[in-house]
């Protein structure tokens, strides 16, 4: 029996995944060179366009829509800026130099389509294109990977820079990742934390996917906070996906920033965990009539196996023409212990998507709720502007009475 392209599409996928099991393939991918910052591409310039894989006005795979939902705006509220998950998982250069056509496949057939699209609904997409770390480098010492890491981290607090300063121009913002993109973001709302302009135009953050350790809301952030509500503004989001009644065996502790080092935070550290369904931290499961929905993507063009993905040594032949009709009401959720859990796919027909390792997935984080975040992140958007123009009718309210305030003339007179 000939297995679905969109299957083997999502086989594909494992490759781009950050994982967090010494049992993992991408623990053979570990770099066999030593660090050498010769080998480096040069730094991306973010004033040009072919710095960026999505930018408002080009034509890509973050403008597609799922079937049945309602055509973009011609103009949107508030800006997006996605971080992508790991793409480059070669073991000679541990960063990614940014020439590899399959790479570049990869950005815009899989994560444009799969992952940033979601944002088109609320939001203008910028994707930076940045010198990401090789996946293996996640199972060396963190002094052995800290410079690579500093790299890719570089990049991306130049993109955000130029993203603000010559794209945003004030407009409430969002920002979002998946995997390295996620640890990458993490740091980067410390910047955001910080800055009390920025702050204040903080729509939310989605991060999901690499374990955020609620210890970083006292030792990084002094004003964010994790949401706890549908519509809550200026706060943090953040699960990782596995399998109802999976213990996460075999899991190592993760590489992590603290500050502008790398340090090992212990596996079973506590952690966040967001129902993106109900969009609450409680432990209470989600009713599966509210699941809005999976999306997959329809590929049109050559499948191949993971093992295909990584002898390659070039494009693979994807052709991304769209999203599938999405799936609603697929699934409950759960929070337990700072993991989303989720019932076994397969028992539920939808057997498409692989464990990145045992239990884990990783890969269905935004997958398997792309119809629930892509609602969230309008609502979110729409709670932001009420509530910037709940307070500018006051402020204008305010001067108003200001204005009208009539001083009473002091009389004087003379003996």
């Amino acid at each position: 029996m000939r297995t679905p392209r969109s299957a083997h599409l999502l086989v594909i996928a494992t490759a781009l995944a950050t994982l967090s099991a010494a049992c993992s393939p991408a623990f053979f991918l570990k770099p066999t060179e030593p660090y050498d910052t010769d080998a480096l591409a040069d730094a991306p310039d973010y004033a040009e366009a072919d710095a960026w894989v999505a930018l408002p006005g080009q034509d890509t795979n973050a403008n597609l829509l799922p079937p049945g939902a309602p055509e973009r705006a011609a103009e949107a509220p508030a800006d997006v800026f996605f971080i992508y998950p790991t793409v480059w998982f070669d073991r000679k250069r541990w960063n990614d130099p940014l020439d590899s056509a399959k790479s570049h496949e990869m950005l815009n057939e899989l994560i444009l389509a799969g992952q940033a699209s979601v944002f088109n609904a609320c939001c203008r997409v910028f994707v930076p294109r940045y010198r990401q770390t090789t996946i293996g480098a996640y199972f060396n010492e963190p002094a052995e990977a800290q410079p690579s890491f500093s790299v890719a981290y570089a990049d991306i607090a130049r993109a955000f820079e130029v993203f603000i300063e010559e794209h945003n121009q004030g407009r409430p913002f969002i920002v979002a990742g998946h995997s390295q993109g996620s640890m990458h973001a993490m740091r980067l709302l410390e910047t955001i934390d910080a800055d009390p302009e920025l702050r204040e135009r903080l729509i939310a953050a989605y991060i999901p996917g690499f374990a955020l350790p609620l210890s970083r809301y006292e030792s990084a952030y002094e004003h964010l906070e994790p949401c706890r509500s549908p519509e809550q503004t200026g706060c943090v989001l953040s699960w990782d996906t596995y399998r109802e009644d999976h213990a996460g065996d075999g899991a190592q502790d993760l590489l992590h920033w603290q500050g502008d080092a790398l340090a090992r935070i212990p596996v079973d550290a506590p952690r966040q965990c967001t129902n993106p369904v109900s969009w609450r931290m409680d432990e209470q499961p989600s009713e599966r009539a509210a699941h809005l929905g999976a999306v997959q993507l329809n590929n049109e063009g050559e499948s191949t196996s993971f093992i295909g993905v990584l002898r390659s040594r070039g494009p693979l032949g994807m052709n991304v023409t769209g999203l599938k009709t999405p799936q609603p009401a697929l699934l409950s959720a759960r929070c337990q212990g700072g993991v989303l859990f989720v019932p076994d796919l397969e028992d539920l027909g939808y057997d498409e998507l692989p464990e990145t390792t045992s239990g884990n997935y990783h890969l269905g984080d935004i997958e398997l709720f792309y119809m629930d975040i892509r609602a969230n992140a309008a609502a979110r958007t729409q709670a932001w502007l009420s509530q910037r123009a709940s307070v500018s009718e006051l402020e204008k309210s305010e001067e108003t009475m200001a204005s009208e305030e009539v001083v009473e003339p002091r009389v004087g007179g003379a003996e």
